[in-house]
């Protein structure tokens, strides 16, 4: 099991047919789901990270070649009450079929990254959210990490979180 940053020749294409074959139901009703518009943003996202790593954090975790996780992480946001910036979490994806320990451990590494990125470039806040309609699983995770969790969001002051990491 290997994680890399993702490279817009080389993963582009097993991240949208991930988000798509696997969560793509989920905003069904809501949006139109656009394979070629989402294939677009993974591709500039991956290209600018090549280029500038502080931007966005896309990370994809294969065995065997197979991708069976990719984790996404944007910075810019801020609250309408506070000047301290926000990382929010875009995806935190794993492949379903996984085991269940091999799912919360893919998902407990993707926290780790996020709170090393933000770290990294200076991001006092991290959030994790869901659109998932099953999401007690993945903020139950966060919990136990150190995060508040109120309803589908969690988030955590950086600082705090780098003395949860698990490794």
């Amino acid at each position: 099991m290997e994680w890399t940053l993702a490279h817009p020749l080389h993963d582009v294409d097993d991240i949208v047919d991930m988000a798509d074959s696997v969560f793509g139901t989920e905003i069904d009703g809501i949006l139109t789901r656009d394979k070629a518009v989402f294939r677009k943003n993974v591709t500039v996202a991956t290209t600018v990270q090549v280029f500038d790593k502080s931007k966005e954090f896309i990370a994809v975790c294969r065995i065997d070649d197979k991708l069976v996780g990719y984790c996404w992480f944007d910075r810019g946001g801020y609250t309408t009450y506070a000047n301290e910036e926000i990382s929010n979490a875009k995806f935190h994806h794993v492949d379903l079929q996984l085991p269940a320990r091999l799912r919360v451990r893919l998902i407990n590494e993707m926290i780790d990254q996020h709170i090393l990125w933000a770290h990294r470039w200076g991001i006092p806040v991290v959030c994790s959210t869901s659109i998932r309609a099953e999401h007690d699983g993945f903020m139950k995770i966060h919990k136990k990490r150190g995060f508040t969790v109120n309803g589908s969001y969690a988030w955590i002051r950086t600082e705090k979180g780098m003395e949860c990491l698990t490794k």
